[in-house]
């Protein structure tokens, strides 16, 4: 979640921060994300099925098996497919733990794609299956058992899928030009969560050259952001001194490998340190937390305190971290429990005998999952 090598490490809970931010600039993304298409493949699953005839006995696992199903048609081979993006394309026919209905349902709702409940909730996947079993007219229940008035078919004024769509050859995630008008107008109608009377920042990329591009928060896209412009300077600060805390866990677990556990190492963390606040220190030091805090809400208390005493060190331009051991300790025991590398016991001292700082990767800013963000929208490439 700290970079495009950094996989999903969040030792001492940073990454709160990068799902807030990221939620707000980028409304209904993720990092599961891979191509736009599915925004729409998905919607047409569900048409299919619910004009299927005979009728399914079982809409859930119906769903399952044409998910699936699709994943094979879109499976790249040499009868073709798509050979970028396919979720579950390198393990098929295998089932995958979180197929693309999964990754995507809070786009389809944040987007536009499918509508909302009665009650003004956005429907579930369970709710889905209930619409096509019980009918679009009759009395049903939702995820609490508390009965619709009405539940009529959510999924209005999608375009027709292609062709090829009812046949059983292959398919691509690439769109047709009347497919990418369609949804680079719903992603431009994409509100801003905080104000609705204001676009957010996904809306304003649509259409916008954006691959040469490395942080969201760079001086091109913040020209872009508008009202949103304070916000998306303070993500990028906040993203820098995410790095620098990074940095700072990853040298203490290697101190206290050496010193505590008397363990030679490597100094390739403590050195990193070094380099990661000469590149981000002054970026981040610019941080207002108050600020800040209005724009993420309310953190976990030791995540909180790890973040404010980072910058204080940041500020003070001190080089040695030892000082925030104390504070990176409670955080991590907070999310670990008795896994905690930092932990002042036996538990801690053999999570630090496992730990190979040469494979621990090396600390980046949170990237509020711009690298996906381009890749969606580099789908829409040639829309005016």
């Amino acid at each position: 979640m700290f970079g495009a090598n950094a996989g999903v490490r969040d030792e001492v809970g940073f990454l709160i921060v990068h799902q807030r931010y990221s939620d707000h600039l980028f409304p209904g993304t993720s990092v599961l994300h891979t191509r736009l298409r599915y925004a729409l493949l998905i919607p047409w699953l569900y048409q299919s099925l619910r004009a299927k005839r005979p009728i399914p006995k079982d809409f859930a696992q119906a769903f399952i098996d044409i998910e699936h199903r699709l994943t094979g048609r879109l499976q790249f081979d040499d009868d073709g497919g798509e050979p970028d993006g396919v979720i579950g394309g390198e393990v098929y026919p295998r089932a995958i733990s979180q197929p693309p209905a999964y990754v995507y349902w809070t786009a389809l709702a944040k987007w536009g794609l499918i509508g909302t409940r009665p009650d003004g909730r956005p429907w579930s996947r369970p709710d889905m299956t209930r619409l096509l079993t019980a009918g679009s007219k009759r009395s049903m229940h939702d995820d609490d058992g508390k009965p619709f008035e009405t539940a009529a078919w959510p999924i209005t004024g999608l375009i027709d899928p292609p062709i090829e769509w009812d046949s059983d050859g292959k398919l691509t995630l690439e769109m047709s030009a009347k497919e990418k008008e369609f949804l680079a107008c719903k992603l431009r109608a994409v509100r801003s969560p905080s104000d609705p009377s204001e676009p957010s920042l996904l809306s304003k990329l649509v259409g916008q050259p954006l691959d040469d591009i490395v942080h969201c928060w760079g001086d091109e896209i913040l020209g872009l952001a508008g009202k949103d412009a304070s916000r998306l300077k303070r993500a990028g600060q906040a993203a820098a001194l995410s790095a620098i805390g990074r940095a700072i866990y990853a040298a203490l677990v290697e101190s206290l490998k050496e010193v505590r556990d008397k363990r030679p190492q490597d100094d390739l963390h403590r050195k990193d340190l070094g380099e990661v606040v000469e590149e981000w220190g002054s970026q981040a030091a610019a941080l207002d937390f108050a600020q800040f805090h209005d724009d993420v809400g309310t953190l976990p208390a030791p995540v909180e305190s790890a973040l404010r005493e980072t910058l204080a060190w940041v500020r003070s331009r001190k080089k040695d971290p030892t000082a925030l051991l104390n504070v990176y300790e409670r955080a991590e025991y907070s999310r670990k429990g008795d896994r905690a590398r930092l932990a002042n016991s036996q538990f801690g001292v053999e999570r630090r005998l496992e730990w190979q700082g040469e494979k621990h990767g090396f600390a980046e800013p949170l990237h509020y999952r711009w690298g996906n963000i381009k890749r969606l929208l580099r789908d829409l490439e040639g829309v005016a």
